[in-house]
């Protein structure tokens, strides 16, 4: 019983990565034909062009990738190998076990820690705190005051007394 427990739970956990890895591939095709159809410069937030154009994120995209693939095939080898049961073929094969259990994963992990998005991210955080200080001087002088904008980008607008509307889309 608790052998197909371990396989049940393992078996959602590469179905669950398999659909991570379809939708982050059908986002990547995507944004490579919207980047096609458009051009760079129209196609993505060009606010996010130093961090996208730099060597680290750049980095930590192929980490991510290799980290998730990784991953993802030692979990597809311990269905497999707990699908023969503890008595079986690959569970008595230490080289296997060795390579598929625990290199694959410290390379994961090298790769993560290498390229960790607080060190890959410097320049999104420079470039948001100027360009949100930017944001934040130019909606007051707009609007007169620091209304500026509500976190998903709608304006606050001025409300009249008793009035139980704060946000209106703009």
């Amino acid at each position: 019983m608790g052998n197909n427990i371990m396989i049940a739970g393992l078996s959602f956990q590469v179905a669950t990565l398999f659909v991570f890895i379809l939708l982050a591939l059908d986002f990547s095709v995507c944004t490579i034909r919207r980047i096609r159809a458009f051009g760079t410069d129209h196609a993505l937030d060009p606010r996010h062009a130093r961090l996208r154009n730099s060597r680290p994120f750049q980095g930590f995209l192929v980490a991510l990738t290799l980290a998730t693939l990784l991953i993802f095939t030692r979990c597809v080898f311990r269905v497999a190998e707990l699908s023969e049961g503890w008595e079986g073929r690959l569970m008595k094969k230490q080289g296997l076990f060795i390579g598929l259990e625990g290199v694959v994963i410290v390379l994961a992990v090298y790769l993560l820690n290498f390229f960790h998005p607080g060190l890959c991210f410097k320049e999104s955080r420079v470039e948001t705190s100027t360009q949100a200080s930017a944001a934040r001087s130019s909606d007051e002088k707009a609007t007169g005051s620091g209304a500026g904008r509500t976190w998903c980008g709608m304006k606050k607008k001025a409300v009249s007394p008793g009035s139980s509307m704060e946000n209106i889309k703009a």
